[in-house]
């Protein structure tokens, strides 16, 4: 049988032409949708110092950071410094005690984490909040582990009771996933509770794994003096890693994550790669030595006190937003030191102008960075437009519901 292709010619500039115009197009796409942006907890503002010439340069770290690999093209020495700049700000009290690597996303940091957990206790049974992220149950639906999600407390925080209920009926060892920002509510869990709870049950160190999913407000926090010890993501709690996102608090132009986790778990399941001349810790054997080039410009450049600025700034900006509405009577939720806002869900073009998240009658807004008082303004005047006669038919609705409720 033969195979034949059909050969097409063509006209160089016309193609190139062509190519201009959808690039142009594109460019344009995305500064009207980063225009508008306020649902997701991306920070659009980020500038990462990274010469553009470097662009045109293969980064691949292979292998463990800490190893590195023969394959000269890589900045594992960068990704390490990047790493670093995390375990200070995260209470790594010695270093040498703890491993972490950058990876695709925070989703990745936690089926890594997963992992890790299940490879320290092969029949462990996994615990979470209904509110974590839905990364959590696909990494134990990948990693075959048992899950057991735990009643959340109405602001969306892990209800620690309800924990220390399931707790009773598990004789084996326990992981448990605690999440620092939740997706829907920006709540926190309680770490110092749950461990406190884990410790009552009889759930000691040698027969547990918890591990933080910090993707947004694991870099929200550790900039909030006034916050509580107890939610704040710290390995003095004593848990075992920590996860957080590149592309959200961070800043990087790409998506990307990193996982901090303590070194006895990762030695667990280190394997020599000949070839490379490596170890094998990381989840994929190619890593993004651009993100890693990201992470490291955004941590030097932008420092503690730019973190700290951008903390204050939104957290201001997301009362400023919570005051806008609730003056117009709209029933308003925020959780403590939190850049999320939540109100009722509007009608679709203010959804889809404004790219807010919606999940049962809800929709939020993520005060980052980027968000302006420019764009808070647009947005609330938008928003109370339609307000005016949906807001008396919203309350119809909730006290329809109460009363059948009652």
């Amino acid at each position: 049988m033969t195979i034949s292709f059909a050969t097409r010619t063509f006209d160089d500039k016309r193609h190139k032409d062509a190519m201009d115009r959808v690039l142009i197009g594109t460019e344009a796409r995305m500064r009207a949708a980063h225009r508008d942006h306020l649902g997701y907890p991306y920070n659009l503002a980020g500038a990462t110092p990274v010469p553009s010439s470097l662009g045109s340069y293969l980064i691949n770290n292979l292998g463990d950071p800490y190893v590195g690999s023969h394959y000269a093209s890589e900045v594992c020495d960068l990704e390490r410094d990047a790493v670093d700049w995390l375990m200070r700000l995260w209470e790594c009290k010695d270093h040498s005690r703890y491993w972490g690597s950058v990876g695709a996303s925070g989703t990745e940091g936690n089926l890594w984490a997963l992992y890790l957990a299940r490879e320290a206790f092969p029949k462990a049974t996994l615990f979470h909040s209904r509110d974590a992220h839905y990364s959590i149950p696909k990494a134990a639906k990948i990693l075959r582990i048992e899950a057991i999600a735990v009643d959340s407390t109405p602001d969306g925080a892990i209800d620690v009771d309800a924990l220390a209920s399931a707790l009773v009926t598990c004789v084996g060892p326990v992981i448990v996933a605690l999440t620092c920002g939740t997706t829907v509510k920006g709540a926190h869990d309680d770490i110092a509770a749950v461990i406190q709870c884990l410790d009552e049950a009889g759930v000691g160190p040698d027969r547990r794994f918890v591990h933080v999913d910090g993707a947004l407000n694991a870099m929200v926090l550790p900039f909030v003096k006034e916050a509580p010890i107890a939610i704040k993501p710290s390995f003095r709690h004593g848990i075992d890693s920590i996860s957080t996102s590149g592309h959200k608090m961070i800043g990087t132009p790409m998506p990307c994550g990193v996982l901090v986790a303590r070194r006895t778990h990762v030695d667990r399941v280190a394997s020599a790669i000949a070839y490379l001349r490596s170890n094998d810790t990381t989840m994929m054997g190619s890593r993004n030595g651009h993100a890693v080039l990201a992470l490291w410009a955004r941590f030097n450049g932008h420092g503690i006190a730019g973190y700290t600025a951008d903390t204050k700034a939104c957290l201001a900006r997301a009362a400023r937003l919570v005051a806008l509405l609730e003056d117009a009577d709209v029933p308003v939720r925020r959780n403590p030191h939190a850049l999320t806002v939540l109100f009722p869900e509007p009608e679709e073009s203010i959804v889809c102008t404004y790219q807010l998240a919606c999940s049962r009658g809800e929709a939020h807004a993520i005060v980052m960075p980027n968000v302006t008082d420019n764009l808070i303004d647009r947005f609330v005047g938008d928003y109370l437009s339609w307000w005016g006669w949906h807001g008396r038919q919203w309350r119809v609705r909730q006290e329809r519901a109460q009363t059948v409720r009652a």
